[in-house]
Formats: C-alpha cells, sequence, structure tokens
C-alpha cells in the first residue's frame, strides 16, 4: 500500500495517482485538510493499531499496511469557530498537527518520498547552499545580514549588480492582501533602503549574468533537466517565476555529466530523495547552483516536455518499499 499525504488542490500528486491508478497499484491519498469533516483517526497505542477512517468512502486504512509514503504538501483543515473562540480554535489547529506528527512517527520505517523531518532541514537555503559548496556546486557570493554597514560594503563589492531574495519562502499570508516576493536586483536609487535590514534578516547575492534557467528534477538517481529560457523576456530575467510561464520556452537538456552527479549527490547528502534544483547557466557556460525545493513542483515539466517524472517517482515508491531503492 502506498500512502499519498497532501492536499486536495495539489495536482503534482494528481500525476502520481493517475500513474498508479494506471497499472492498477493500491494506493491510499490523504487531503489532511479534510482530518476530522470526512477523514478520522484511531489510533490504539495500548493494542498498537492505528488507523485512517474514511467516512466519505466508507474505508479504513490500517497504517501497518503502508509500505511507502510520497509526502507532498499537507495543509490543516479549516475549524469553524462558531462557539469556539479565538484560542480554542488555535488549541484544536496544534491537537491535529501533533496528531500528525504522530502518525508520521507511526510510519517512519516505511520508504518515504522524502523523510519529512528531512525535507524541512533541507529548506533551509543557508543549510543547502554550504551543502551544495561542499558537493562541489558554484554558488554565488551570498550574505544574509541584520547590519546595514556589511549589506553596504556587499553593495560596493558588486558595484551595485546584486539582488535581494527571501531566505524562505517568498509567499507572504495574509488573508486581506496576500503576496509573492521574488527575487529582485537592487539599484542605486534603493541604497538608502539598506538600514531596514537591521529590521529583518536580509539575504543578498551577486547578480549573474546567465543564458538560461535550468530545472533539475532529482528523483532518486535519475536526473531531469529542463532548460527554461528566462532571458527571453524581460518580465522573467531576473526571477523566472514571476512571468506567465506558459509563455516562456522550455526545452530537455542532458547536463554535462559532472553537473549530474553533483545533483545527485546534494539530493544525497541533504537525506533526501527527490529534489528540484535551481540552476543558472552563465554566460561563460558555467553552472551555479541557486538553490534547492526539497518538494518542488514539477508537473508542468512532465506535462510540457514529456519527462516520466511520475513513473519516476512511483517505480521509487515500489521498489524503494521492496528494500530496492537507491538509498
Amino acid at each position: 500500500m502506498i500512502l499519498l499525504i497532501t492536499n486536495k488542490d495539489d495536482v503534482t500528486t494528481d500525476f502520481v495517482a493517475n500513474r498508479l491508478n494506471k497499472i492498477g497499484e493500491l494506493y491510499y491519498r490523504l487531503n489532511s485538510e479534510e482530518l476530522l469533516s470526512g477523514v478520522g483517526v484511531n489510533l490504539d497505542i495500548w493494542k498498537d493499531e492505528y488507523a485512517l477512517i474514511d467516512r466519505q468512502r466508507n474505508r479504513q486504512l490500517r497504517l501497518a499496511d503502508v509500505k511507502s509514503v510520497y509526502y507532498r504538501r499537507p495543509g490543516l483543515p479549516r475549524i469553524g469557530t462558531g462557539s469556539l473562540s479565538p484560542g480554542e480554535a488555535n488549541f484544536i489547529d496544534k491537537e491535529i498537527a501533533y496528531t500528525l506528527e504522530g502518525i508520521y512517527k507511526i510510519l517512519r520505517d516505511c520508504f518515504w518520498i522524502s523523510p519529512v523531518t528531512l525535507i524541512r532541514e533541507a529548506e533551509n537555503k543557508i543549510y543547502q547552499l554550504r551543502v551544495a559548496r561542499e558537493v562541489g556546486f558554484e554558488i554565488p557570493r551570498s550574505l544574509i545580514t541584520t547590519s546595514p554597514e556589511e549589506a553596504r560594503c556587499f553593495f560596493n563589492d558588486m558595484e551595485g549588480y546584486c539582488v535581494i531574495k527571501p531566505i524562505r519562502s517568498g509567499k507572504i499570508d495574509d488573508p486581506r492582501a496576500p503576496m509573492v516576493v521574488f527575487t529582485s536586483s537592487i539599484a542605486d536609487q534603493d541604497i538608502s533602503l539598506l538600514d531596514e535590514v537591521r529590521q529583518c534578516p536580509t539575504y543578498f547575492q551577486n547578480r549573474i549574468d546567465k543564458v538560461a534557467d535550468i530545472r533539475v528534477t532529482v528523483v532518486g538517481a535519475q536526473v531531469f533537466a529542463a532548460q527554461i529560457y528566462s532571458q527571453e523576456n524581460e518580465e522573467t530575467m531576473i526571477d523566472w517565476r514571476k512571468g506567465a510561464n506558459e509563455i516562456l520556452r522550455h526545452e530537455r537538456i542532458e547536463l554535462p555529466l559532472e553537473i549530474r552527479e553533483k545533483c545527485i549527490e546534494l539530493v544525497k547528502q541533504l537525506g533526501l530523495r527527490f529534489g528540484a534544483i535551481d540552476l543558472v547557466l552563465c554566460k561563460n557556460m558555467r553552472y551555479v547552483f541557486l538553490e534547492i525545493n526539497p518538494n518542488g513542483q514539477w508537473g508542468w515539466i512532465e506535462k510540457r516536455l514529456g519527462y516520466d517524472i511520475s513513473g519516476a517517482i512511483v517505480n521509487l515508491l515500489l521498489t524503494g518499499a521492496q528494500g530496492d531503492g537507491n538509498y
């Protein structure tokens, strides 16, 4: 039995579910925001019996039957406040979150893509940059600081040719005005704003003259590389995610063997079995590491370029459960 832990709007998991349906493999999709409303739990620690109770499908899933887990992006259910105070609703949120964490621990001996704790650890861009350099990647000059003086020194050292980016995720989850903070260049007229770095750790890098962005999807020991022609559109030159994805030209590419091996090794060193790596192809034809998303999107690459990423993930879930995974 394969368990998919995700949310109901996750299109990426749809690719995996469709492939499992095609080959007739047994799986269960847990959309974690449906806990309470459609899915319950029964965790009898005394009897060592643990189950998910799917009331909508009139189905019970014994956690002992799960052999491998594809962990995507679970969310928590929205608790209707009703007669509850905000504090009481927050208490229930935490109880649900810790119940999920307990389920992950119950399943810890299964084969995971990828282990939850290691995904969370690898999301830290400070940590991943250090590991990337250790495996031999070239990385940009990078500074995270709360010192206006150090920020100005960096800006001057780069002769004003630098960018600012989020340390973790660029999403600002404000119900009134949600937004995304993209990687942006800094100009001379922005230098006065560098005093504000004392209010928040701020991430600077030198700006790279690039030919294109490279998205490398690693599944176990398989590598799927896509060249994204970000420099053909002014809006996407600094951050290719900023523009409309459908207008960006994508192309399958074969990475140099040395870069392929470094991508696989980076994922392995982070303890992951999947990674979405962002590289830059410089104008001098060098590959520079930017970051890795340990749980990144890949569905659009499979759809546009015909890569069988979903097949690779399903195959790894099956072979890993049999003890034949790559690590």
